[in-house]
């Protein structure tokens, strides 16, 4: 079973070429089924919009962690930490190690990617009545695989360990009318990166976002958006909601078509602190969830 598991997530990274085209980094993501492109009011949106660092006025740091679809050979992290200056500087891992999968013994680490990225956002309009804002990424993609275990299983006469690295450049733009009515869009990989030489060369996906958020009253936020990987024919459509319970307690949730799937989650806030939760179902496999943590600093 755990082997069967195994080979559907193998072909699925296949196929998506890079946890870079994961969409639901962080609690709010996740807790809206990814419904959050033009929804940029905390630090998360680096994420999935960098726009969002116009509203960056003071230090904050946020950490979050899962094992996605509940396996524990699969885990995701994150940290980003963004600046008064409207800009921010994040770090992204995805570990694949076998234990949990076929032993458990001694962890072996079979694969990692890490996405280290410079962010900035910019102010182009900001009146009474409206706002325009746009951003950028600048990710520098790290990809390592372990050696192969070779025709007798030990490592003898297996392929060596590589490391891969590329450059991706992310672009995000939000507008905003009268607190009411907002526009994102999210363009991942804008530049065609590609990681291996020749024959071995792969392109990583390009990701298009586009989104609306209505703002009926100040504690409720609904977003409809879609998702679609360049170059394929299969488009995402979402729905989200947050809704601001009080001042200290967000609730959160959202679903997902084509392929189906449901988030829930919540954010509770003392002081400067902000504890986040959240949990996203899949139509095959286990369901994912991520605890982060955010810190404000006055």
């Amino acid at each position: 079973m755990k082997i069967s598991i195994l080979l559907l997530l193998c072909a699925n990274f296949i196929f998506s070429q890079s946890f870079s085209n994961f969409s639901f980094t962080g609690s709010k993501s996740m807790g809206m089924a990814g419904a959050v492109v033009s929804d940029i009011d905390d630090i998360e949106s680096v994420f999935y919009n960098p726009a969002g660092l116009v509203n960056s006025n003071k230090y904050s740091v946020i950490l979050g962690s899962s094992n996605l679809y509940d396996l524990s050979f699969l885990s995701h992290e994150f940290l980003s930490v963004s600046f008064p200056n409207k800009m921010s500087f994040s770090f992204q891992q995805l570990s694949t190690n076998s234990k949990g999968a076929f032993s458990s013994s001694n962890s072996v680490n079979l694969s990692t990617e890490e996405i280290i990225t410079i962010s900035q956002g910019f102010n182009l309009l900001n009146d009474e009545n409206s706002t325009l804002s746009v951003g950028y990424n600048v990710n520098a993609l790290i990809f390592s695989q372990a050696g192969s275990a070779g025709p007798t299983g030990d490592g003898t006469s297996g392929l060596p360990g590589s490391k891969s690295n590329s450059l991706g450049i992310d672009l995000g733009i939000h507008a905003s009318l009268r607190d009411k009515i907002s526009f994102g869009a999210f363009v991942k990989n804008i530049n065609n990166p590609a990681i291996g030489r020749g024959s071995t060369q792969s392109h990583l996906p390009r990701r298009m976002n586009l989104g609306i958020t209505y703002n009926p009253f100040d504690a409720l936020y609904t977003t409809f958006a879609f998702e679609r990987v360049l170059g394929e024919d299969k488009t995402s459509f979402r729905f989200g909601a947050e809704y601001d319970l009080n001042n200290s307690l967000t609730l959160r949730s959202g679903i997902q078509m084509n392929p189906n799937r449901l988030g829930l989650g919540f954010g509770y806030t003392v002081r400067n602190l902000e504890l986040s939760y959240s949990l996203l179902t899949h139509s095959i496999l286990s369901s994912s969830s991520v605890i982060s943590i955010r810190v404000n600093f006055e």
